[in-house]
């Protein structure tokens, strides 16, 4: 009689924890969050690779989602998701509730993060923009596109990667790493690039590396599509004739507070992509280049011009001896006189 009553006594302590166990599950896991239906703006959730329970619950804190990180901690331990958790993106609607949430952040529905590279921007402008949006490694990053293992693992020819992530706009994952996101970069370059454009640097004998490369140079000089060829008939004309470059996207390359006007300093820099100072190419791309300035520089106009100057709206003077060019470089200087005085009257 007496063990009945015990076993009583148990099955009843047993069901009012499991009650208990049930209220608690509901009150935390079903209507443990803050954040209002009605309210219209969404919650975006970065969760690092390798975070815990306890760091989820504290970035669900921060953001406003939820009252405290117990509330959290005691739904993922009752829903089994300590070590579900998957690492990316997430955006939380209002009126989510604690499970509904679990459920997204443990079967990795991740939200994708939207990245354009812009056509002329070098690796240190892509990294900055990815670790702004992504929360990338700059230095981890930089180091791989100079990574002689890691280039080899892509396949390419050449000893840095600087050109070869190719301008787009990209789906990034949050939880990819800095080599997914350069290898992709890369793959689109090769899909781009295809055995036409190999032939025709064979053809023009030059190497794919030497081609990208005047393709960065083109890039930062011409902003109209329509000029690109014409860009690159001047530099090819001047590397036929063993003419120095004289490029001014090389020297904006070297400088640390560029891009800004050039001054007569600034092309005595000491640095073999100065192409004021050395014959020929630089070492390397100075940017990555769009598909038209890649194609300019395989294919180019046909032309004699060996100068080119700036007409201040964005377009060039192509001229084809000495006497043409420093014409068009007088008015240039007369335009620019002209925009410093009305810059200067406009202040007073």
């Amino acid at each position: 009689m007496k063990k009945n009553s015990n076993l009583n006594i148990s099955l009843t302590a047993l069901s009012g924890v499991a009650i208990l166990s049930f209220i608690l599950f509901y009150l935390v896991v079903l209507t443990g969050i803050k954040l209002p239906s009605g309210e219209d703006d969404i919650r975006n959730l970065n969760i690092p690779l390798g975070s815990n329970l306890s760091q989820v619950a504290d970035s669900l804190v921060s953001i406003g989602v939820v009252h405290s990180k117990r509330e959290v901690s005691t739904a993922g331990k009752m829903l089994g998701a300590e070590k579900l958790i998957k690492a990316g993106r997430y955006k939380i609607k209002p009126g989510a509730r604690l499970y509904e949430i679990f459920n997204m952040i443990t079967s990795g529905a991740v939200e994708p993060i939207v990245v354009t590279i812009r056509e002329g921007w070098n690796s240190r402008s892509i990294a900055n923009e990815l670790s702004e949006k992504l929360d990338i490694d700059v230095s981890r990053f930089l180091f791989l596109l100079s990574d002689s293992v890691f280039i080899a693992e892509i396949g390419l020819a050449t000893h840095h990667l600087e050109g070869y992530l190719f301008p787009e706009t990209y789906h990034f994952s949050y939880e990819m790493t800095e080599a997914a996101m350069i290898k992709w970069m890369v793959a689109l370059f090769s899909e781009k690039i295809g055995e036409e454009e190999r032939t025709q640097a064979r053809e023009m004998n030059m190497t794919l590396n030497e081609v990208i490369t005047l393709a960065s140079i083109i890039e930062g000089e011409a902003v109209h599509d329509s000029e690109r060829p014409l860009v690159s008939s001047v530099y090819h004309n001047r590397i036929k004739k063993n003419m120095r470059l004289q490029a001014d996207p090389t020297i904006q390359f070297l400088l640390s507070d560029g891009p800004r006007r050039l001054t007569s300093k600034d092309l005595f820099i000491k640095s073999p992509y100065n192409t004021y100072r050395h014959s020929g190419l630089p070492p390397g791309p100075i940017g990555s280049p769009g598909l038209a300035s890649i194609r300019a520089a395989f294919w180019p106009e046909k032309t004699d011009y060996i100068y080119f100057v700036a007409k201040g709206d964005g377009y060039h003077t192509f001229s084809e001896t000495l006497e043409q060019h420093n014409e068009a470089k007088k008015r240039l200087r007369r335009l620019r006189e002209e925009y410093d005085r009305e810059k200067l009257e406009s202040t007073r």
